[in-house]
């Protein structure tokens, strides 16, 4: 997934998933007699409160042996304005960063550990990054619920310092990697994703087809079976769950298979994904040679979460 907010490097496959998954469950009931509704990731004129989660996990081993091990955590609390729709049918939202978490983890070990909140950890380099963020407003163009535009990356990116030490380096490679239009754009992709064409109702199933293209691979298709759960009267929210499951083949050997899983509460009233939640899980054979010099064939996991949480203000 893996390039997104919170994202750490633990080789291409990861930074890919990032860019490519997405997942979704609502606990609500209603009667397949209910009429067709159209769900949209529209987002409204106003104000918003967006709530971003994300956390990476990978192990890699071979037979019982651990021989890699690292975690990410992330958390972005967004403040989101929504502009009027213009007359070309897009929609302009800017974001501003109200409070950023990240966490990285390697065999046990922080890497780097920053939240805008506690100012007590965190060396002078990081608190210089984060209030750059805090700082900064990036703004995102939406079509058809599609992101059509990002700006605001290159000139955050413009401000940040350049590390003294390999430490430092790294973390501010890192924040550039997060900063990229192709992250923040990942923010709202996948709330389109699973959207039907046309009008559903409760029970109903289709299939979605979304273009990408993943680093070293190339072109790819992410192809979900979706299907709405169930709406809610009441309140009217519709939840739309979701799977795909792809099998890639890698350079020298390497494989993998992805299992994306999606659920989505769509708000009918406001035309945005008020809980949006994503899990991919990666498995992965890897071609190496240990230290005798000897073939093996190690097996690594990761699995990556996001969570998205909207609120009007």
């Amino acid at each position: 997934m893996l390039k997104g907010f919170g994202a750490v490097k633990w080789g291409a496959i990861a930074s890919c998933v990032w860019a490519s998954c997405v997942w979704a469950t609502l606990g609500t009931t209603a009667s397949a007699a209910d009429a067709n509704v159209e769900i949209k990731n529209a987002w409204n004129e106003g104000a918003y409160s967006a709530l971003q989660e994300t956390s990476v996990s990978y192990v890699e081993q071979h037979g019982r042996e651990v021989l890699a091990r690292a975690q990410t955590r992330a958390t972005f609390d967004w403040r989101v304005e929504a502009e009027a729709l213009r007359a070309d049918g897009v929609r302009t939202l800017k974001l501003k960063p109200a409070r950023v978490m990240i966490r990285l983890q390697s065999d046990g070990s922080d890497v780097a550990y920053y939240d805008s909140d506690n100012t007590a950890r965190g060396g002078e380099l990081m608190k210089e990054v984060f209030a750059k963020l805090l700082q900064s407003e990036f703004i995102v163009e939406l079509k058809d619920g599609k992101v059509v535009k990002v700006d605001g990356c290159d000139a955050f990116v413009k401000t940040l310092p350049v590390g003294e030490n390999e430490s430092e380096k790294y973390f501010v490679e890192h924040i550039k990697t997060v900063a990229e239009p192709g992250n923040v754009a990942q923010i709202f992709d996948p709330l389109a994703y699973p959207l039907a064409a046309k009008p559903v109702a409760v029970g109903d199933r289709w299939t979605t087809e979304t273009p990408f293209t993943l680093p070293v691979i190339g072109s790819k298709k992410l192809i979900l079976d979706c299907e709405l759960k169930a709406l809610r009267r009441v309140e009217p929210k519709a939840n739309i769950v979701a799977e795909a499951i792809l099998d890639v083949d890698l350079t020298a050997g390497a494989s993998a298979t992805i299992k994306i899983e999606i659920d989505g509460k769509y708000n009918l009233t406001d035309g945005v994904a008020n809980d949006f939640a994503s899990r991919a899980t990666v498995n992965l054979e890897l071609p190496r040679k240990n230290k005798a010099g000897e073939e093996i064939v190690v097996k690594a996991i990761g699995v990556i979460r996001n969570k998205l949480t909207v609120a009007k203000r």
